[in-house]
C-alpha cells in the first residue's frame, strides 16, 4: 500500500490554488495535479506493508496530542530545483515554527520505524504540477506567477490563511489518470 502523511487543505484554499492554474495552455510534458489531491505532504512513506499500518496510526496519534492547531498562511509560487529546469512547480507556505516541529516529530518517529529519512531541509508547499517538459513548466510557472501576482497579491480581500486542526495518513492509487487519495486516518491537533 503506497502511503503518506499530510495536511488537507480546505476547499476553498484548493479553488483559489487551482485557479491560479491557466486552463487554457499546452499542457503536453506537465501534470497538473487535480484540485481535489492539492495538500501538504509532512512525509512521503511510499509502498507500506499492511501489518505496519496500525503502528504507525499509534505513532501518528501520539505525535498529534504533542502539538496544537496552528494558522499557516500561503507564501509564494516556486519550483524545485529551479527556473532553468523545474521538474516540481508549488505554491508555498509559511515554513512557520508549528509545521516545521510536527513535521520534525513525524520524521524522528517513521525514522524510529525503519523509514528512510529524508535527506532535505522541509519546506512546507503544495504541488501543482510535475514536469517533463522544462519549456512548458518554465511557461506554466511563469503564467501561475504572474496570476498569483494579478489575483492575490493585489487584492486585499482574498484570505489566504487556513487553520491546521489535524494531519492524517493517506493512501495514494496510481491510476492512469492520476492518482486517487483515500484517507485511512484522521488525526486531530490539541
Amino acid at each position: 500500500m503506497r502511503i503518506f502523511i499530510a495536511v488537507e487543505l480546505p476547499e476553498e484554499i484548493r479553488k483559489t490554488l487551482f485557479s491560479l492554474v491557466p486552463t487554457k495552455f499546452p499542457f503536453d510534458g506537465v501534470n497538473v495535479v487535480a484540485q481535489e489531491n492539492l495538500h501538504i505532504t509532512l512525509k512521503f512513506l511510499g509502498e507500506v506493508e499492511s501489518s505496519l499500518i496500525e503502528k504507525i496510526k499509534e505513532a501518528l496519534s501520539l505525535i498529534a496530542k504533542k502539538h496544537s492547531s496552528f494558522t499557516l498562511n500561503i507564501s509564494y509560487p516556486g519550483v524545485f530545483p529551479d527556473t532553468s529546469r523545474p521538474r516540481v512547480i508549488w505554491i508555498g507556505t509559511e515554513n512557520s515554527k508549528e509545521i516545521k516541529a510536527l513535521a520534525r516529530d513525524i520524521e524522528k518517529e517513521m525514522e524510529a520505524m525503519g523509514f528512510p529519512s529524508e535527506k532535505r531541509d522541509f519546506k512546507s508547499h503544495i504541488t501543482l504540477a510535475r514536469v517533463k517538459n522544462f519549456q512548458n513548466g518554465r511557461l506554466l510557472f511563469e503564467r501561475i506567477n504572474k496570476n498569483f501576482r494579478e489575483k492575490h497579491l493585489s487584492s486585499k480581500n482574498i484570505n489566504l490563511q487556513f487553520s491546521v486542526k489535524d494531519f492524517v495518513l493517506m493512501k495514494s492509487t496510481l491510476t492512469p489518470r492520476g492518482s486517487i487519495y483515500e484517507v485511512l486516518e484522521k488525526f486531530p491537533l490539541c
